[in-house]
């Protein structure tokens, strides 16, 4: 069930198609610290479990703080949904605030000038409805049918009209693509199409802000970075920031997928984007994606060392490792998807399957080792009856 690929096609240097971020990304640290909620999220130690797992530290970078929303994907949508504003004022004779002063700047927009439209399993599209609420304007989400309610009404708080698609993501992706053309709605969304590629990129040059927050925290670059992975617009960014801005080539990047769908793993082993097996369901609804972006897998094909698929028996054990922590390691709330870096870890270290993963990492007691914890409990209900039962570790 569990499985792992080594990437044949890593290379020291990034295609062109990374040079996209450091052509859009120069702003987004500044467009980030002009929110009024803006603050660095937490890069926590857990020196207690890196003993009992023998490696020598993990950090978690938890994003479960993110604006009050519990998951990173508004570092995406505030910086995209930005980008398209100031490039639309520009066409239409005015002025955008600049980035420092955007989100603390009142009044530049009439109210429902635009429809900003995605598709999400949750998170991106609270984000997105969160970011048209601040600016005032409208939103419309599109949702896969098995999406947890407690995620639906999250955006409905945030002012959205929400519709659940009878289908998985991609069909919602399919209808917000539909409709979006019908009524004359901007679509805001992580993944990308042909001639639908800059909004995409965008959004991946605002999670930027993640990493410079990191290099800000740690003293010592991790030697391993565990990255949950859906469409692939974080893993891009990642990627490009590690082996692009810091030209770091000994970090190992490793993407986590659920065993089904795993699109990235199975792109990297026929060497070319396809749609994923998806034949059973997985608890990580944030990584439950069955087609890769275009505009993210030539860095991601060029940038990552390593693929995991992962069961969700490892994500709920992960989740009650963060939940129960031993020592004085602080208690990290991580949901279905958030937990996966843990997950693949444990799995690393326990499962046959994974062995080979061990030596391919150079996984040893000095280890350094960073996981993006990407969300809290965005399914309350689901995530207190996983933690339930304490961890088995």
């Amino acid at each position: 069930m569990n499985r792992f690929i080594v990437n044949p096609f890593l290379t020291t240097e990034l295609s062109s198609a990374a040079e996209y971020l450091g052509r859009e990304s120069a702003d987004v640290f500044a467009l980030h610290q002009s929110l009024p909620v803006y603050s660095p999220t937490p890069l926590r130690a857990l020196p207690h479990l890196a003993r009992k797992l023998g490696v020598g530290s993990i950090l978690v970078k938890d994003e479960s703080y993110r604006f009050g929303l519990k998951a990173f994907k508004a570092l995406g949508s505030t910086y995209a949904i930005y980008r398209f504003i100031k490039e639309y004022l520009e066409s239409h004779g005015g002025d955008c605030p600049p980035p420092e002063k955007f989100y603390r700047t009142h009044d530049f927009l009439v109210p429902d000038t635009f429809t900003f439209c995605t598709a999400t399993d949750g998170n991106h599209g609270r984000g997105v409805a969160w970011v048209a609420r601040l600016l005032k304007q409208k939103s419309v989400i599109y949702m896969p049918r098995n999406s947890a309610q407690p995620r639906i009404d999250n955006i409905l708080r945030e002012g959205a009209d929400v519709h659940v698609v009878d289908g998985d993501y991609d069909r919602a992706v399919a209808q917000c693509r539909r409709d979006a053309e019908k009524f004359g709605w901007q679509i805001v969304s992580d993944t990308s199409w042909p001639g639908y590629e800059q909004i995409p990129r965008w959004i991946s040059a605002g999670y930027l802000t993640m990493y410079e927050e990191i290099r800000r925290q740690c003293d010592v670059m991790p030697d391993i970075i565990f990255v949950p992975v859906g469409v692939g617009a974080l893993a891009a960014s990642v990627a490009w920031y590690y082996r692009h801005i810091n030209s770091v080539d000994r970090i190992k990047l490793v993407s986590v997928e659920p065993w089904q769908p795993a699109c990235l793993l199975e792109s990297i082993e026929r060497g070319e984007p396809v749609v994923a097996r998806a034949d059973y369901g997985t608890i990580m609804a944030g990584l439950n994606c069955a087609t890769p972006s275009p505009v993210a897998w030539p860095v991601i094909k060029d940038g990552f060392d390593l693929f995991i698929s992962i069961s969700d028996d490892y994500a709920r054990e992960a989740m009650r490792v963060l939940y129960y922590p031993g020592g004085d390691d602080p208690r990290i709330v991580s949901g279905e998807s958030g937990a996966a870096g843990l997950a693949a870890l444990l799995g690393v270290l326990k499962d046959k399957d994974l062995k080979g993963v061990r030596n391919h990492l150079a996984l040893n007691s000095k280890s350094a080792i960073l996981i993006l914890n990407t969300e809290g409990d965005t399914a309350p209900d689901s995530f207190a009856q996983i933690v339930k039962n304490r961890p088995v570790l």
